[in-house]
């Protein structure tokens, strides 16, 4: 099949212009680190120090990314401050993603037939140029190194050749995946029958022996990660599942598909675009290709590309879990799904779509990342890192003026842990207290007085907590958010201390 396409041509200017772009994004948020980011790097100094997995003085299942948490100890082996330490890992994460979505690309590409060389280049631009990556690339959060461990799993799963090292390399990517992200344990049920097949593959003329002695070998890589964890977590929280499970769900009202759609529209604008052309495509004829080709078998499996069939099996579950777990799915999880899935989404536009239709399809992609970037992520991390700096004054002061010992309920727990080590923090977002979890849709009042049963005399909020509380400092900042008024990322935000009624003067 032939593609005189945008997609044939430009393969170096835009691997450089992606390049650019990435480089001038570290740049910019050198200065960011998000307040989750500061969850992992609490645990991790404590991990570092031989407390485990602790956050402010508590031991808690609250890190969903254990092995992110090690990675961060070992960063500080090298010498640098925590932060640096940080932002190293996070470029060498990327740079991962990246040669793991062009050679990915490239495997779709191969498995179709297509002749699109610049197909991987444009991929890379779509996806460095998202809101969503310069969102998060650099903020000391693991998503953007767990899309690349997705792609990875999908090739290792369906090898150019398979061989017992490609086996043990599958095995083992499965069994580390939910130690880096938790929805990646559903690669386990995904990825299951494909290692499965690998393994006969690789073993057949082999002794029934040796066969067996295979199989426990790649069994033990796959199970051994998780199990490993799950034994500690079990010893040391008395349960596996993470609190966000609870922390992070959706109002019991609102609709999962309807975020779903609404968080890839805004951060991956190309998939709902993707989604909507083959849609198009597939119903009318004159929008189709001319040519449909006829991939060998063997790299093509119920219509899309082999190397890809692992990984759409994950999406498929993993939608499924967020449906009916009734997830309230946020930006990075879908930093996690978008960059395989845009991939294959665009090998199946130009086997269906006619070229001139993946070229509009492309160029409108890239302008609305780019128009999304500068629009909405560029505004809403200058604010964000205002905000850092509103937190750091407002840790000062507490330490400066509140006795040590004394709880403060606060939801964005994540600097505030890693600068406040003296003064016991009340979570009531429940990501290190589960508890708190049920009351996140019971309304202000149930929270606060279950935050006073725990211990907490002061409380930190833009508003007054309850009638009667006593403001003893504040900070302002500017909102963050995701806003496509550029006039509302300047709304002043207001970072306050109370002190509450019940222990007023």
């Amino acid at each position: 099949m032939t593609h005189r396409a945008l997609l044939a041509k430009f393969k170096g200017p835009l691997l450089a212009l992606s390049l650019l772009w990435v480089a001038g994004w570290l740049w910019f948020t050198w200065g960011y680190w998000e307040d989750d980011a500061y969850i992992h790097l609490e645990y991790a100094r404590n991990f570092h120090d031989g407390r485990g997995f602790m956050f402010n003085g508590l031991v808690s299942n609250g890190d969903t990314s254990p092995l992110w948490v090690v990675l961060l100890a070992a960063a500080l082996g090298t010498g640098l401050a925590w932060l640096v330490a940080g932002k190293v890992l996070t470029i060498l994460c990327a740079a991962f993603t990246m040669i793991m979505l062009w050679r990915f690309a490239s495997r779709l590409r191969e498995d179709a037939e297509l002749d699109a060389n610049s197909l991987p280049a444009w991929m890379l631009l779509i996806f460095v140029a998202s809101p969503y990556f310069c969102y998060w690339a650099f903020s000391g959060m693991e998503a953007v190194g767990a899309a690349g461990w997705l792609m990875m799993q999908s090739m290792l799963l369906m090898p150019r050749r398979a061989s017992l090292g490609t086996l043990m390399a599958a095995a083992l990517s499965i069994g580390l995946g939910p130690v880096i992200r938790p929805e990646m344990v559903l690669m386990f049920a995904a990825g299951g029958p494909f290692l499965l097949y690998q393994w006969w593959q690789v073993t057949q003329g082999m002794s029934a022996a040796r066969r067996g002695a295979v199989f426990l070998t790649a069994a033990v890589l796959l199970a051994l990660p998780l199990a490993v964890w799950s034994a500690y977590a079990l010893q040391a929280f008395g349960y596996v599942m993470p609190n966000t499970n609870a922390a992070k769900r959706a109002a019991p009202d609102s609709s999962v598909v309807l975020r779903m759609l609404n968080v890839f529209g805004l951060g991956f604008p190309g998939v709902l675009l993707a989604l909507a052309g083959l849609a198009a495509a597939l119903g009318v004829p004159a929008l189709r290709a001319a040519t449909a080709g006829t991939p060998s078998r063997t790299r093509m499996l119920l219509g899309i590309p082999a190397s890809a069939a692992p990984m759409a099996a994950w999406l498929a579950l993993v939608t499924l879990f967020y449906v009916f777990n009734q997830t309230y799915v946020q930006t990075r999880y879908a930093l996690v799904m978008a960059p395989g899935l845009t991939c294959l989404l665009w090998v199946l536009a130009l086997r269906h779509m006619r070229s001139g239709l993946v070229n509009a399809l492309s160029v409108t992609t890239v302008a609305l990342c780019v128009a999304g970037s500068l629009w909405m992520a560029r505004p809403h991390l200058r604010n964000k890192m205002e905000v850092i700096s509103a937190i750091d004054q407002m840790a000062r002061h507490i330490q400066a003026t509140v006795p040590a010992g004394q709880g403060i309920a606060v939801y964005s727990i994540g600097q505030y842990g890693f600068q406040l080590r003296q003064h016991p923090l009340i979570d009531i977002g429940g990501i290190t207290r589960p508890e708190a979890s049920k009351y996140l849709f019971e309304g202000g009042d149930k929270m606060l007085a279950w935050a006073k049963r725990e211990g907490a005399r002061y409380y930190i909020s833009g508003e007054s907590p309850e009638p009667g509380a006593t403001l003893l400092y504040e900070t302002q900042g500017r909102v963050t958010g995701w806003y496509f008024q550029t006039g509302a990322y300047d709304a002043p935000a207001m970072h306050r201390l109370w002190l509450l009624p019940a222990t007023a003067p």
